[in-house]
Order: structure tokens, then sequence, then C-alpha cells
């Protein structure tokens, strides 16, 4: 099973959160799209044109990077990461768009299955992916949300909580999304 923490940033936590994953050693971020069959690399974690860039950004420890291998999808003409069995952690960034925040994650899966075998990744990346996730989790805001009968806790940025605030943002589409009030 895969360990991950689901969020909610606003632009303007994006340069706070990218410092701290920074932070965790020699780190090589990957994009999602790839345009010719070589790794290519990004400077940071900041959106910018989501639809150019996708949301998902790899984060890979500097002595994991000769592992990496890409996959063509020749229906739309790019290289993906083939993440499957490779020790990264996926960050999923938050994205705001249509004045809604978007929730982000980071995950990773500690095993996966080959030739109907489990194979567990290497303790080195499990602990450091699990020290990342651990961190975030104590440097965001848990807050409380209600959805229906049910009570949600997510995670959210100092700025993205502000905008909550102001906006009596609610969840929605599945806890997905923080919508304004006004939208509803």
């Amino acid at each position: 099973m895969g360990r991950q923490i689901n969020f909610f940033l606003h632009p303007d936590d994006q340069p706070s959160l990218d410092k701290l994953l920074k932070s965790f050693g020699k780190i090589i971020l990957l994009p999602y799209y790839h345009h010719d069959n070589k790794i290519s690399t990004v400077e940071d974690t900041i959106v910018r044109d989501v639809k150019k860039e996708g949301a998902r950004i790899y984060l890979v420890r500097q002595e994991d990077f000769k592992e990496i291998k890409l996959e063509h999808i020749s229906k739309f003409n790019y290289w993906l990461v083939a993440d499957n069995k490779l020790p990264v952690l996926h960050f999923d960034r938050s994205i705001f768009k249509d004045n809604k925040i978007h929730s982000g994650r980071l995950y990773f899966q500690p095993q996966f299955a080959d030739n109907m075998q489990w194979i567990k990744k290497s303790d080195t990346f499990i602990n450091w992916a699990d020290n990342i996730i651990k961190t975030v989790r104590r440097k965001l805001k848990k807050y409380k949300h209600k959805m229906g009968n049910y009570e949600y806790t997510g995670y959210l940025g100092d700025n993205a909580l502000k905008w909550l605030k102001e906006h009596k943002a609610e969840v929605g589409a599945a806890g997905h999304e923080l919508i304004p009030a006004k939208m509803f």
C-alpha cells in the first residue's frame, strides 16, 4: 500500500514548500512530460503552466537517478517516467485554477509487483520518502472540514488557510477541491 499526504496550497505557499522539499539532500526534480527520449530536469516545483508542464513532478535522490527510465506514449508522442518500479516520490502539485484550489499530494509505493512477486524498494529510499511526508505533514496546518455527515482533516499551507477563511471555502469534488462559498 502506498504512503501519502494530500494537501491544499495557494500559489503563495509554493515557494516555501519547494524550499522544504529541496532541503532533503541532493534531489533531482523530473517533469511529468518528456518531449524526447531524454530525461530532463526542472529547477523547482513551482506551477507556471500546468497544461504544458503537467501537475506532477518527481523527486529523485541523486543516487537513484541512474535507475530512471522513460516509456513512450505513442498516441500523444511524449515520454513519461516509468514510475511503478522506480524509487521516486510523486509530487502532484496543488493547482489554483478557476478560483478553486485543487488538492495536491506527495505519494510513493514502498514495494511493487514484478512477475507475481512483491519486491520491496530500498530501505534508504523508503526512509527518505517517509521522512519527507512526515515533515510536510508537520509543517502544514491541519484543518477539519465538514463533508455532509463526515469530518475530513485536511492539510493546508498558511496562505491556503487564509484564502479558505476569506472566501468561506468548502471542500468539494470528494475532497479534491476548495471551493469559495459564493460558487455553490
